[in-house]
C-alpha cells in the first residue's frame, strides 16, 4: 500500500501544476476481446472522444463507441456480442506538460446491444444444440480505462488505451420469471489512434 501511495503521489505531482485549459479529440480503432465467457468472441471496435480539460488535468468529454465481434459457430450461425454506446468519460491526466501523458478514465454510457447468442443460463445442457437467438437490449454501461498519449508536437499525437467494460452487452436471463435482461461478462478493449490537443 505504501508503494502504491507513493506512486500516486509522484504521478499527481506531475499533473498538479496549474496549466491552461485544453481540448482533446481522438478517433481510435482496435479490438474487443471476450476473455471470460464461453462465447470467446473477438472483433473490431471504433471510438470517438471529444473533451475539455481543466488546468489540473481533470477532463470531461463525450465518447461514442461501437463494436462488432464474432464467437463460436452453432447450428451454422456464428455467435456475436455487438454493441453501440454513447456517454461521458471523466479522465485524469498525469505529467500533462511532458511529451508522454498517462491517464486514467471512467466512462458511463447508454449502450444498445444486439447480440446473437444464448441466454445467460440454459435450462439443460441439451439446449446448447439450439441455434443462438438475436436479442436487442439497452441499458447503462460503465468502463474503466487506462491510456497514454504521446505527442509529436504541440497539437498532434497518438493515443493508446485499454479498458474493462461492464454491461455494454446484455442478454436474456431465463433464470427469472418473467425473463429479464442480464449483463454479459466484462469485455476487454484495446484501442489506438490519432489524437489532437488544442
Amino acid at each position: 500500500m505504501t508503494s502504491l501511495g507513493s506512486l500516486v503521489v509522484v504521478l499527481w505531482a506531475g499533473s498538479s501544476a496549474a496549466g491552461p485549459w485544453r481540448g482533446y479529440a481522438s478517433a481510435t480503432t482496435g479490438a474487443v476481446l471476450d476473455h471470460t465467457s464461453g462465447i470467446r468472441a473477438q472483433g473490431g471496435a471504433l471510438q470517438a472522444y471529444v473533451g475539455v480539460e481543466t488546468p489540473f488535468g481533470l477532463s470531461l468529454g463525450l465518447v461514442g463507441e461501437g463494436a462488432q465481434t464474432w464467437g463460436g459457430n452453432y447450428q451454422g450461425l456464428k455467435t456475436e456480442l455487438d454493441y453501440m454506446s454513447l456517454g461521458v468519460e471523466m479522465r485524469l491526466r498525469f505529467m500533462r506538460e511532458g511529451g508522454v501523458n498517462p491517464w486514467v478514465g471512467l466512462r458511463v454510457a447508454g449502450s444498445r446491444s444486439t447480440p446473437l447468442t444464448f441466454p445467460k443460463s440454459l435450462p439443460s445442457i441439451e439446449d446448447i444444440q439450439e441455434a443462438p437467438r438475436r436479442m436487442l437490449h439497452s441499458g447503462l454501461s460503465t468502463a474503466l480505462r487506462l491510456g497514454v498519449d504521446a505527442w509529436f508536437g504541440e497539437h498532434l499525437g497518438i493515443t493508446a488505451s485499454t479498458a474493462w467494460q461492464w454491461c455494454d452487452v446484455r442478454v436474456d436471463d431465463i433464470t427469472t420469471n418473467p425473463p429479464t435482461q442480464a449483463c454479459t461478462q466484462p469485455l476487454h478493449s484495446i484501442l489506438l489512434g490519432p489524437t489532437l490537443r488544442f
